[in-house]
């Protein structure tokens, strides 16, 4: 393990970092050999920025790249705000940051990172030539008032929900990852396509999820078969926590029974008094189904640098 990432490590123990930035995640789901970080010090030595990357090797070289199953990637900050009241110096400081990470980012054939949503600030990055995109998700600030939320939900979102209760029933298995992912599965062989991730990657994220006790599942099960109709995983930490992965029979999809187990998901955060983030797809039908529960939407900056004019003609056209 390089320095950088023993020293990372450490900080990570000592301040809060988001599950998706933190060691043991980005182990599980880039592996050990293929992720680094680039650290910012002060004049004191003490570390007040990092920047964790997953690398992908090709023959032609190299790429940074969003990991499977990790919606937030890119910078963090380890900087006291108590210190930095004032918006300016706060800027400065967060701009300083930025350029010293960027300047030890390794050059790769195309750069990609999508920054969390509490990072707002990505102005050295657009200074250094790099790109933006607007991406948003929808997320519960600490959902503790479940009749405030439930007053939110659309009336279709109500019918759907007593829908499903009558033909299905939430079962909460924290080692269901496996059926979980099997319903992900058929979403995808519909369509005469795979998911961008294995099982494998799932099964090494969950149970390090697992031995932390910062993963849970459920499982719809049909109330008279115990067929699963529907799974959800939950990933979380002690302020936060996200959808990680879904998956719906397409023989059940017209039972609803996904949405019951998002409202479990929600139950869950308000007991824990976490936020809970969507971390779901802009696709216009899936975002109508979170759209529904009356969620907030949320911005985020997905960080896009071609290493070349050819492969930036290459990357518009495939955006196209």
């Amino acid at each position: 393990m390089s320095e950088q990432k023993v020293r990372y490590a450490e900080i990570c123990k000592r301040h809060y970092v988001p599950l998706q930035l933190q060691p043991w995640w980005l182990d599980a789901v880039c592996g050990q050999e293929h992720w680094d970080v680039c650290l910012s010090s002060n004049g004191s030595g003490q570390v007040v920025g990092a920047l964790p990357y997953c690398c992908k090797k090709y023959f032609f070289g190299k790429t940074i790249v969003q990991p499977p199953l990790t919606s937030y990637g890119g910078p963090w900050f380890f900087i006291d705000p108590e210190k930095l009241k004032k918006p300016g110096s706060r800027y400065q400081q967060e701009y300083k940051v930025l350029e010293e990470l960027i300047r030890q980012l390794p050059h790769t054939l195309f750069y990609r990172q999508n920054f969390h949503p509490d990072i707002k600030n990505w102005l050295p990055f657009f200074w250094d030539g790099f790109r933006e995109t607007t991406r948003y998700t929808y997320q519960f600030d600490h959902p503790g008032d479940l009749e405030k939320i439930e007053a939110g939900f659309k009336n279709t979102l109500r019918t759907d929900l007593k829908k499903a209760g009558r033909s299905v029933e939430a079962h909460r298995q924290d080692d269901a990852i496996d059926a979980v992912f099997r319903l992900h599965e058929q979403s995808f062989l519909r369509q005469n396509k795979r998911p961008p991730y294995t099982l494998e990657v799932c099964r090494r994220l969950h149970a390090a999820l697992l031995q932390r006790g910062q993963v849970a599942c459920w499982l719809a099960l049909d109330r008279h078969s115990g067929e699963p109709h529907a799974g959800l995983c939950v990933a979380y930490d002690t302020r936060r926590a996200g959808i990680l992965l879904t998956g719906t029979d397409p023989a059940h999809k017209s039972a609803s029974a996904i949405w019951l187990l998002f409202w479990e998901a929600i139950v869950f955060c308000m007991e824990k008094n976490l936020s809970l983030d969507f971390e779901g797809s802009m696709d216009r039908n899936i975002e109508r189904g979170f759209r529904a529960f009356g969620a907030d939407l949320v911005p985020y900056h997905s960080i896009w640098r071609p290493g070349n004019r050819v492969l930036d003609i290459a990357y518009r056209l495939i955006k196209q």
